[in-house]
C-alpha cells in the first residue's frame, strides 16, 4: 500500500465522517493473511467482501463504476460514455489509475477502522448499541428530515441502514479514542505558579505611546517640516504636505499605540525618552528623518498571578493535549503497523 498521510471517508449527504490522521505504511506479506481476506490485523481479518462492497459503494458516491481488474470491462464502457474519442487502452490506463488510487483509499479505511476498533479495545472503551443508535437517529434526522429522502439516498448509492450504522460507529470509535488521549487533566496551582515567574513578561501589557509624526527621507525637508509645525501650522497640514510614512499622511498625521521595539533603535529611545506634547526631532535613521510628539503615553500593565491564572492553565493544557496527540499518532501507529499482514495484491 501507498503511504496515506490523510483521508476522509464521507457519506455523501450524511454527516457520518471517519477522519483518518496517520500514516499507513505496511510490509506486504501473504503469510496469516487468510485467502478471503485483504489484510490481518492482529490475527482479525478483514474480509475481501467488505472490500468489495466498500470499492462499490465509494464508486457510486462519486457516481462512477468501481474499477474492475484485470480487464477492466465495466470501468472502460463507463468511461466511453464520456470519452468516446479515447481508445480502449488508454480508457484502460484511467481505469488502472483508478484502481490503485481506490484500492488504497478503501484499503487505508478498512485497516485504521480495525486500528481504532482495536485500540479501542486495548483502552478498555465501550460504546454501546444504544449510544450507537441515538448518534444514528441524530445525523439522519440533521440530512434527511423526509423519510422519503433518506430511502431515496439508500437506493441511490447502494447503501443499507445497517452499513450506515456501522460507518457511524466506526466514527465514534475514533472520536473515543481521540478524547481518551487528550483527557489532560488542568495543570496544578504549582505549575501555573512556576510558568508566571518564568515568564512575567509574556503576562505583562508593554507601555505604549500615540504619537503626530512625519517622515522624510531627505533631511531639509524634515526639517522645514519641524519649523512649520513650532510656526504653529497643524499636524494634519505639515503631514500631508512633507510626510513619506503612507499611513500617517492619511491619519493626518496620528500614529497611535507604539510600543518598544517597533521603530528603529534611534528613534525608539527618542520616542519613549520623550515628555508628552513636545516636538522633536529631526531623528535620524537608517531610513530617513522623523518629527514627531507625543499625545498619549500609556504605561505598561503586569498581570497579577490570579489575573493570569486561567489564560497560563488554557495555554499549558492545550499545550500537554497537542503533545499527547503527536506522541499518541506515532506510537499508535507503528503499534498496529506491526501487527498488520495485506495480502499480495492489496
Amino acid at each position: 500500500m501507498k503511504d496515506i498521510t490523510s483521508n476522509k471517508y464521507f457519506i455523501p449527504g450524511f454527516a457520518a465522517v471517519v477522519l483518518l490522521i496517520v500514516v499507513l505504511i505496511f510490509t506486504v506479506f501473504r503469510a496469516g493473511v487468510p485467502d478471503d481476506a485483504v489484510a490481518s490485523v492482529d490475527g482479525n481479518a478483514i474480509p475481501i467482501t467488505e472490500f468489495n462492497k466498500t470499492l462499490k459503494m465509494n464508486a457510486s458516491q462519486t457516481g462512477g463504476v468501481a474499477p474492475d481488474p484485470p480487464n477492466y470491462t465495466k470501468c472502460i464502457a463507463n468511461k466511453k460514455k464520456t470519452s468516446p474519442k479515447l481508445s480502449t487502452s488508454a480508457l484502460k490506463k484511467q481505469c488502472e489509475k483508478d484502481w490503485e488510487t481506490s484500492k488504497t483509499a478503501v484499503m487505508t479505511s478498512l485497516v485504521q477502522q480495525e486500528w481504532f476498533r482495536l485500540e479501542a479495545e486495548d483502552r478498555g472503551i465501550n460504546i454501546s448499541d444504544a449510544e450507537v443508535k441515538a448518534r444514528f437517529a441524530q445525523l439522519k434526522q440533521q440530512s434527511f428530515p423526509k423519510d422519503a429522502d433518506y430511502k431515496k439516498f439508500l437506493k441511490q448509492y447502494n447503501q443499507t441502514e445497517a452499513e450506515l450504522i456501522k460507518l457511524v460507529r466506526a466514527s465514534m470509535v475514533q472520536e473515543k479514542v481521540q478524547q481518551k488521549v487528550t483527557e489532560i487533566p488542568t495543570p496544578s496551582t504549582g505549575k501555573v505558579e512556576d510558568e508566571y515567574n518564568k515568564n512575567k513578561s509574556k503576562y505583562a501589557t508593554p507601555a505604549s505611546r500615540d504619537l503626530n509624526l512625519v517622515f522624510n527621507a531627505s533631511k531639509a525637508k524634515a526639517e522645514a517640516a519641524k519649523s512649520a509645525l513650532d510656526s504653529g501650522e497643524s499636524w494634519a497640514s505639515v503631514a500631508k504636505q512633507y510626510s513619506q510614512d503612507s499611513v500617517s499622511k492619511g491619519n493626518g498625521g496620528k500614529f497611535p499605540g507604539v510600543t518598544k521595539g517597533q521603530f528603529p533603535k534611534e528613534l525608539d529611545s527618542s520616542v519613549f525618552g520623550a515628555s508628552k506634547s513636545t516636538i522633536v526631532g529631526p531623528v535620524k535613521t537608517q531610513y530617513g528623518y522623523y518629527v514627531f510628539e507625543v499625545t498619549k503615553a500609556t504605561p505598561g500593565k503586569q498581570q497579577t498571578l490570579a489575573q493570569a491564572k486561567q489564560q497560563i492553565q488554557s495555554t499549558m493544557q492545550q499545550e500537554q493535549q497537542q503533545k499527547a496527540q503527536t506522541d499518541f499518532q506515532k506510537e499508535f501507529t507503528d503499534k498496529w503497523r506491526k501487527k498488520t499482514k495485506c495480502a499480495e495484491d492489496f
